[in-house]
């Protein structure tokens, strides 16, 4: 548990103390800019961290992370799937005694970094075309949750469902997924009391998110170990950016409930991982979900 120790210790000093720097360089992590410097002072420290501790240890990077090509079937299934956690968490939201559907398409584009300005006119365009938003702006969303948003997430991943799952696998499928949604839940609070997500209160928010993060960790481990790459979990990753689409179907007022990592998102996350179960016991050759230790990237 060496490498472990060391590796968490590396990803959360590396994280938590510069995006601390950044703040008090008063750099605005909302902004084109800073977004970027913050997404590499941040989301690329467990990829660092990992990188640096095995290379401390002359042990493969490629062979402790997972990195292969794995099972393509398998890789493209982590990519869309997004869109079908998406679709269940407008579909429970839409069960919420206060949630009413909603068709705000700017939402989208708001998170892609543009201002409110530029999302209208662009929604203006892609009317024009004829073509319905949703299919427009959910293949930007797969198009992008598979090129430059996976590139973001795989500074994650490469940690995560990397070097943890590694190292981890002797703990089996349940305990090595919830140990690891814990600290990856744990590790976004710098980014939560900077008010960037849950502004509305930073302790339900941690908690909100963390619960979340525990929820979808199962999901995140079984794509990957079918696939026997970390870039399941990648593509999975950075296609999770379709969650913004309960923003632009649900209206409700509390990101709380309708954030992908709200209650809308938790429930989600518990159906993709009964939906996980389900496939392993019933369909698999070979069983994942039994606790028994794992074999992430063998035959």
């Amino acid at each position: 548990m060496q490498i472990v120790s060391r590796f968490l210790a590396l990803t959360y000093g590396i994280s938590w103390s510069g995006v601390t720097l950044l703040w008090f360089l008063d750099v605005d992590l909302g902004s084109g800019v800073g977004a970027g410097v913050g997404t590499v002072v941040f989301m690329w420290a467990p990829a660092i961290a990992a990188i640096a501790v095995l290379r401390v240890r002359h042990r493969s990077i490629r062979n402790e992370c997972g990195l292969y090509l794995g099972r393509i079937r398998w890789l493209l299934l982590a990519w869309i799937a997004p869109v079908g956690l998406t679709a269940v968490m407008i579909a429970v939201g839409l069960l919420l005694p206060d949630t009413t559907f909603a068709t705000e398409y700017s939402a989208f584009l708001l998170e892609l970094g543009m201002t409110e300005e530029e999302a209208a006119e662009t929604v203006v365009d892609l009317e024009a075309t004829g073509v319905p938003l949703i299919v427009l702006l959910g293949g930007m969303g797969l198009a992008l949750g598979g090129t430059l948003f996976a590139l973001a997430a795989l500074g994650e991943e490469l940690g995560w469902r990397g070097l943890l799952l590694t190292e981890l696998a002797p703990l089996g499928y349940w305990k090595l997924s919830l140990v690891t949604g814990l600290v990856w839940g744990v590790w976004h609070t710098p980014l939560i009391l900077l008010g960037l997500q849950f502004s509305e209160g930073p302790a339900i928010g941690i908690v909100l998110l963390t619960t979340a993060t525990v929820a979808l960790s199962p999901v995140y481990t079984y794509l990957t170990v079918r696939a026997r790459s970390v870039l399941a979990a990648t593509l999975l990753h950075g296609s999770f950016i379709l969650g913004v689409f309960t923003s632009v179907y649900l209206a409700n007022g509390s990101e709380r409930v309708i954030s992908p990592f709200g209650v809308v998102g938790i429930v989600a996350a518990l159906i993709g991982v009964a939906t996980c179960v389900a496939h392993d016991r019933l369909f698999a050759d070979g069983h994942v979900t039994t606790g028994e230790p794992l074999r992430p990237w063998s035959e």
